[in-house]
């Protein structure tokens, strides 16, 4: 896990951030992490079709900064992270803000009538000196403290993974939901010869670097073991073989059967693997242990069964099967009892269940292009995310269930997107031959 850890810091630093936020109030608690079998989605006249899919007309607060003493670093990581979870976006009125943080940076303190003339409805003053940092968010309106909070222990090189717990916390404060960037992203990346990279990256697409070096095609990486291993598929040795790799490069063996070894699924709760295996013929769907034993298997049909992903508490398992004609999405219990089938579209793959256990994001594939739908597990009536933006797959959660990341070439190369399912706005953070994004829990959870 990635904690902040004790080391001299020199460095002081004074961020001044204004967000003005709609009136309607914040965003509801998360909810809890359970989950009921979901509901067959019916006829396609159930799916919920948005037009344009447009993303909606919420007025995004405005964020505003103010620094000195070597703080543009964590200032602007700070604010690119609202604008990506749609917290927060660029102050419109220029020449306020200029005042304002000319009036700060002359008085050393933070001047709220001054960012009230500017528009700004909360502002964070921060202050990093040494091995520590303080952060206080106020209430530009009733001039109230909505929280004060002290980072210890920080040492050279973490300004970034400081912005982003800042962040975190002022969505935390101003949602009532968890942040998302305290935390990391894997993918793969094209190389020379058709070949493929795992690689790594913060929620903003920043401190990418390259985990694997198989020179070879690799497939389908995700998160496993207490979110600090990441399990693969290889052809390295020309068969598509499973291995895990740890954040530091320790590459480990996991299944190496004949045939396909893809499409891992790890269960934090039930602290075993299901993935896809096709050893007997075509693929079905099975369980093992971290190191590949006490294999199990789940689905027994003369179709493919592949794409398994676990529930958060370990119970059920969704899939993608094409047992009824075509690609479709099903979800069973973790022993394979009692398919049900929950989409309805005509071809439906790459099944991710939210974080907390109240949604099921998949890909559908309809008049040329593939989009993303999510189904709210208790009512399974499909909501679209995408349309007419090209190719949009492989959708992973964030950990507050509201963001997701995916693959797209819109732009014309193969890009990663961070979405709010609110906003529906995609945020290319990574462009250039990236596909595959699986998103890790919350560092220390």
């Amino acid at each position: 896990m990635w904690r902040l850890s004790p080391i001299s810091l020199a460095i002081a630093w004074l961020a001044v951030l204004g967000v003005a936020f709609e009136a309607a109030g914040a965003p509801k608690q998360a909810a809890a992490k359970t989950q009921s079998a979901p509901q067959p989605t019916g006829s396609k006249s159930n799916v919920q079709s948005l037009g344009a899919v447009r993303p909606s007309n919420l007025v995004l607060p405005q964020f505003a900064v103010s620094a000195f003493g070597g703080s543009e670093v964590v200032a602007q990581v700070v604010q690119n992270d609202l604008r990506l979870a749609d917290v927060a976006a660029p102050p419109t009125n220029s020449s306020a803000v200029a005042a304002a943080r000319e009036q700060d940076r002359a008085s050393g303190s933070v001047n709220l009538d001054a960012w009230a003339a500017a528009g700004v409805n909360y502002v964070l003053r921060g202050q990093l000196s040494g091995s520590e940092a303080q952060a206080e968010l106020y209430d530009v309106a009733s001039k109230v403290r909505l929280f004060g909070k002290s980072y210890k222990g920080l040492r050279r090189g973490e300004e970034r993974r400081l912005a982003h717990q800042i962040a975190d916390d002022i969505i935390t404060a101003l949602t009532n939901r968890p942040g998302i960037f305290s935390s990391l992203i894997c993918a793969l990346v094209d190389r020379e010869g058709g070949t493929k990279e795992v690689v790594v990256m913060e929620p903003d697409g920043g401190a990418l670097r390259q985990l694997t070096n198989e020179r070879a095609l690799v497939a389908t990486p995700t998160w496993g073991k207490n979110g600090a291993e990441i399990y693969y598929t290889s052809y390295r040795d020309n068969n598509p073989d499973l291995y895990g790799i740890t954040l530091n490069g320790q590459r480990f063996e996991i299944s190496r059967r004949p045939g396909l070894n893809t499409a891992p699924s790890w269960s934090e709760a039930v602290q075993r693997i299901a993935l896809s295996l096709s050893k007997d013929g075509n693929s079905e769907i099975y369980t093992m242990t971290r190191d590949g034993r006490d294999l199990q298997r789940l689905t027994n049909t003369p179709d493919a069964d592949t794409a398994p992903d676990w529930s958060p508490d370990g119970s059920q398992i969704v899939f993608t099967s094409d047992r009824g004609g075509r690609p479709q999405i099903y979800v069973m219990g973790s022993n394979g009892s009692n398919p049900v089938r929950i989409s309805s579209q005509g071809y439906c793959d790459s099944p991710a269940w939210s974080p907390d256990g109240t949604k099921i994001v998949y890909v559908v594939r309809e008049g040329g292009e593939f989009n993303l739908y999510y189904v709210e597990v208790a009512e399974g009536i499909p909501i679209q995310l995408t349309r007419g933006q090209g190719d949009n797959r492989d959708p992973s959660w964030a950990p507050d269930s509201r963001h997701l990341v995916f693959s797209s070439n819109r732009s014309g190369s193969k890009d990663l997107y961070l979405m709010s399912i609110d906003t529906k706005v995609a945020h290319p953070i990574a462009r250039g031959g990236y596909s595959s994004p699986s998103w890790g829990p919350l560092f220390g959870r």
